[in-house]
């Protein structure tokens, strides 16, 4: 199997031994995106919908660099800090990606690194 590595330029990675985007068999893996400034790699606290929005913001510039969009994601993992903002970090998600046919998807609450709320990956069909 053949497989690239992709590091988008529309937003400041972290370092380590991580890819932001695999891409392998016509599908992009996409690493988790987190509620951090795309210029500054800054991260940025905030209620769960303002995480959410900027974690989906992310997603989706990454996306868009693929040469995709949001429609060609077919699976998303949501990683939540607590199933008590599921039904607010929901209504974000579905502003991203509707209800007519949005992706499959795995949420799971657990503690997220430095204090975020919302951690979202995805994979794209190319």
């Amino acid at each position: 199997m053949n497989k690239t590595c992709f590091t988008p330029k529309s937003i400041k990675v972290f370092g380590g031994p991580v890819s932001e985007v695999t891409i392998a068999g016509g599908f992009a893996f996409v690493s988790g995106q987190i509620s951090l400034d795309p210029v500054t790699g800054e991260i940025i606290h905030g209620t769960i919908e303002q995480e959410a929005e900027h974690a989906l913001s992310n997603l989706k510039a990454i996306i868009e660099e693929l040469g995709a969009t949001l429609d060609d994601v077919v699976k998303t993992d949501v990683f939540l800090s607590t199933m008590e903002d599921f039904d607010r970090m929901n209504a974000v998600y579905e502003r991203y990606f509707g209800t007519k046919c949005p992706p499959a998807r795995s949420g799971v609450a657990l503690e997220l690194w430095g204090g975020m709320k919302i951690e979202i990956g995805c994979i794209v069909k190319l």
